[in-house]
């Protein structure tokens, strides 16, 4: 690769990697704390009672989710481009997985941000139905499944991708990382599928917390090892 379109190819990694980690930090505990004081949905009862304690601060978290996908999918299409040719197969594949993942919880958010708060702003109750299957709000949400499945499948792309990362001691760090949240995102996948309510349990939360801190030191790690590869390959 010339240094011109390494330089650009890192410069884009660069950007991705930035945006997850401002996308990790408002959609997670800075936008979840806003919501908490200004009105949160409250625990699950039914339809009607979410629709009654709606107010839209609550899609705040998943608008702000968009830039973590977006982030996700600029990042490991400029680690495709930087892997070396015996790791192209994989790193690939990693953004075929970043493709699927991408286009389910964009599908996801979409729904947080746009269709269900339409549900509970116009809300009657024939909206019973619809708002239950695509609340995040409810535990039992078709769109829980689907959230979990699709950060499994990320994981699965940061595992492929890990390989990438093997210059020196920071960026085996990196890959170790990588590979951890492929573990720790199929296995909440699996927890999910076969106990879908444990999501918005008291584990479920805490499982929540800890994945936020692993992606967010993830997210550090590739902006160090990328500016590191930007230093050498300006001196």
């Amino acid at each position: 690769m010339k240094n011109n379109t390494l330089a650009n190819t890192v410069r884009i990694g660069l950007i991705g990697a930035w945006l997850t980690i401002f996308g990790i930090l408002l959609s997670g505990p800075l936008g979840l704390f806003i919501v908490t004081a200004v009105q949160p949905s409250g625990p699950w009862q039914d339809a009607a009672t979410y629709a009654q304690n709606y107010h839209p601060i609550q899609t705040l978290p998943f608008f702000c989710g968009f830039l973590l996908v977006g982030g996700y999918v600029v990042m490991m299409a400029a680690l495709h481009q930087l892997a070396e040719e015996r790791h192209k197969a994989q790193t690939l594949i990693a953004v075929v997985f970043t493709t699927i993942f991408a286009t389910l919880i964009f599908f996801n958010y979409l729904n947080q941000t746009t269709f269900v708060p339409a549900l509970a702003q116009n809300y009657i109750p024939e909206f019973d139905a619809a708002i239950s299957i695509f609340s995040l709000a409810n535990p039992l949400s078709l769109c829980w499944a689907i959230e979990m499945w699709g950060y499994a499948f990320l994981g699965v792309a940061t595992w492929l991708a890990a390989p990438i990362f093997n210059r020196n001691r920071l960026e085996r760090a990196t890959a170790v990382l990588m590979i951890a949240n492929g573990v720790v995102s199929i296995v909440g996948a699996v927890v999910t599928a076969w106990s879908l309510g444990w999501v918005l349990t008291v584990p479920g939360m805490i499982s929540y917390a800890a994945w936020n801190v692993l992606v967010f030191a993830l997210s550090i790690l590739v902006v160090l090892s990328l500016r590191r590869r930007q230093k050498e390959e300006t001196s």
